[in-house]
């Protein structure tokens, strides 16, 4: 009986200086079955404990996040799926509110940050249309819906142009803009009436042939507060009225060109003149700020803009930089 007890003293003090001893369990019985105690005075061992804990890893892993980590793995996004849902998205909305101003449409633009090195798209670049149907402003809106489509919204640069497949996503920003004032003002399809007897925007504004944007502004403000109808009385109104719109029209048409700047092409922003005004403000997205969710009471769905449009406008980005257009 004393060896058993000293065998069971000598089990609990390894249990408290050593992990694999776990419990100690001595029933208490009479001395007429002392060989019972040597079937319960049990300690683990440690192989044992070393399976356990093995088998514990396997399952802790086992739903499949990598070599011995325990965190769940994040989900993979596959940017082409997530277009290809999205462009049916598109449809729906359509369908589903079929009333007229239900549904906005918009233009987003993407450009390689400017503070970065060795951009390859130093201006705007329209990719893609995005349909909103919101119960809060679109201003308000549409920043936290890129916060959720730019997935989607970069992968249609990629696929309008391969050679933005290597811009980095955190290296885009992002703008938006109406899209009938990017159809009208940007793309010309809405033309502005023609000058009386085809006569020259330029020579309208008093300026020779390809005159530099600054001479240009300044012609225009100089006229334009001359012929202005505030500035004429009442029996001379009229004619002030009409050479005031075609000193405007004049300056519109030459604007609308982009390319009146000391020789070189002007920037995206700068084109439609002084009717266009909706382009955003740059909008920076990185995987610190990204979200999953559309805000409440919002839907929205991106579809890529026409291939030949992207072309167009790269071109016009990679002439303007000196580059060389890859697509």
């Amino acid at each position: 009986m004393d060896s058993l007890l000293m065998a069971a003293g000598a089990c609990t003090f390894g249990a408290r200086l050593c992990p694999c001893f776990v419990s100690l369990r001595l029933p208490v019985c009479s001395s007429r079955r002392l060989p019972h105690y040597e079937l319960v005075i049990r300690c683990a061992s440690v192989g044992g404990k070393k399976k356990n804990s093995s088998s514990n890893k396997r399952s802790q892993t086992s739903s499949g996040s990598g070599f011995g980590t325990k965190i769940a793995a994040k989900p993979s996004w596959d940017a082409g799926v997530l277009l290809r849902r999205s462009e049916q998205s598109y449809s729906h909305l359509f369908a589903e509110h079929s009333k007229e101003g239900e549904v906005r449409e918009f233009v987003i633009c993407v450009r390689q940050n400017v503070n970065k090195s060795s951009a390859v798209l130093d201006d705007w670049l329209p990719v893609a249309e995005l349909a909103l149907v919101s119960e809060i402003d679109a201003s308000v809106a549409l920043p936290a819906v890129l916060h959720v489509l730019c997935r989607e919204v970069a992968e249609c640069a990629a696929k309008g142009a391969m050679s933005l497949r290597n811009i980095p996503r955190n290296c885009l920003e992002y703008a938006y803009e109406p899209a009938e004032g990017f159809y009208e003002f940007v793309l010309g399809i809405s033309q502005l009436p023609p000058q009386d007897n085809d006569e020259c925007p330029y020579s309208v504004l008093g300026l020779p042939q390809g005159a530099p944007v600054s001479q240009v502004r300044s012609a225009y403000r100089t006229l334009a507060a001359k012929h202005h109808p505030d500035k004429h009385v009442a029996t001379n109104v009229n004619n002030a009225e009409l050479e005031f719109k075609r000193v405007t029209r004049a300056y519109d048409q030459i604007k609308r060109t982009g390319l009146a700047k000391d020789g070189t092409i002007a920037s995206y922003s700068s084109l439609g003149g002084t009717a266009r005004n909706g382009l955003s403000n740059p909008i920076s997205i990185n995987s610190t700020n990204l979200q999953d969710e559309l805000p409440k009471g919002v839907q929205a769905a991106v579809r890529q803009l026409d291939s030949e449009i992207i072309t167009r406008f790269l071109a016009r980005s990679c002439a303007r930089s000196g580059a060389a257009a890859v697509v």
